[in-house]
């Protein structure tokens, strides 16, 4: 999966320490495939094939809970942004695209972009992510 992200690693990647910690400060669980991602790389910035695609790191995933987007739960916390108005967070399992300045309720707001890491990253790369 990571040969499919090119260039934009920050390297090194987390330590279960750092992991758990983030999980820690924002009351979340993380899913496996998001926390082998942060273990090879603590975060992500650059082109993902047609979209844009930064990924925050632990350090900036832990202090995320700021924008009010939605309000930040066990289930729904965001993980990053297209670089722009496009925020990319997980809800109920699914990874989303939600504006950062909705129009209405969050709710009527996300688009899902896959169940899992993979479907996620496939829709970045056809440019679905904005």
């Amino acid at each position: 999966m990571l040969e499919r992200l090119g260039h934009g690693f920050q390297l090194p990647g987390a330590s279960e320490d750092e992991i758990r910690a983030c999980e820690s400060r924002l009351k979340i669980s993380l899913p496996d495939e998001y926390k082998a991602f942060l273990k090879a790389s603590n975060g992500f910035n650059d082109m993902v094939g047609a979209g844009y695609l930064v990924l925050w790191g632990t350090g900036e995933l832990a202090e995320a809970d700021g924008y009010e987007i939605f309000e930040f739960g066990k289930d729904r916390f965001l993980i990053g942004s297209n670089g722009g108005p496009t925020a990319y967070g997980i809800v109920d399992g699914n990874y989303i695209s939600v504006p950062f300045v909705a129009a209405g309720p969050w709710e009527e707001e996300i688009r899902i972009l896959g169940s899992n890491f993979a479907e996620f990253i496939t829709a970045i790369e056809s440019g679905e992510g904005w």
